[in-house]
């Protein structure tokens, strides 16, 4: 029953490799922050695959996957968020320092869960925010993806089910960038 767990957490960390990879994709700017969500995801979903598949390759990845999951948890949202402001660089660069507070208490052993936490929640509310200001409704799905991800599943603690959250998020943070909905113009009189 191990290996089939194992598995699974593989096999679900391929599909949020699938899935940012396709974000990563369409990345032509010269910004850091643009591909960051995107390319955290990535990398997330290829040393999650070799971690849990180590005994296949004879490596321990653990180290680095600990700081992969770090980075999925403290950067994502507020590399996100900076990318939406990036007209904004005052509130793009309070996101991105909201970001690496949390992600550099956690990489030197003192992780602050509450913190981090909050980091979240004020991440999805601001995205919540932008996504009502914008009328983006891929804001919202992302916000409510990022809820599943980062507060639901901890709490379920199905290991299957953060990589598919972030895929989740992933693929609705694509949306965000590519689908806009305007309103139709009014009817000629």
């Amino acid at each position: 029953m191990g290996d089939d767990r194992h598995l699974h957490v593989s096999i679900a960390h391929i599909v949020l490799c699938c899935v940012a990879g396709r974000g990563v994709s369409r990345m032509h700017n010269r910004s850091f922050t643009d591909p960051g969500m995107h390319a955290n995801f990535f990398i997330h979903g290829i040393l999650g695959f070799l971690h849990n598949e180590k005994g296949m390759f004879n490596k321990d990845f653990n180290a680095a996957y600990v700081i992969s999951f770090k980075a999925t948890r403290y950067l994502a949202l507020p590399c996100l968020m900076a990318d939406l402001h990036r007209d904004n660089q005052g509130l793009s660069s309070i996101h991105l320092i909201s970001g690496l507070v949390p992600f550099a208490l956690a990489l030197s052993g003192e992780d602050n869960i509450p913190l981090g936490n909050l980091v979240i929640a004020c991440n999805i509310a601001s995205l919540c925010h932008y996504s009502m200001q914008t009328g983006r409704e891929w804001g919202w799905y992302t916000a409510g993806a990022a809820v599943f991800a980062y507060i639901l599943t901890p709490t379920i603690g199905n290991k299957v089910l953060y990589p598919l959250g972030l895929a989740l998020m992933e693929y609705c943070a694509y949306r965000l960038f590519n689908i806009h909905h305007s309103t139709p113009p009014p009817p000629p009189r």
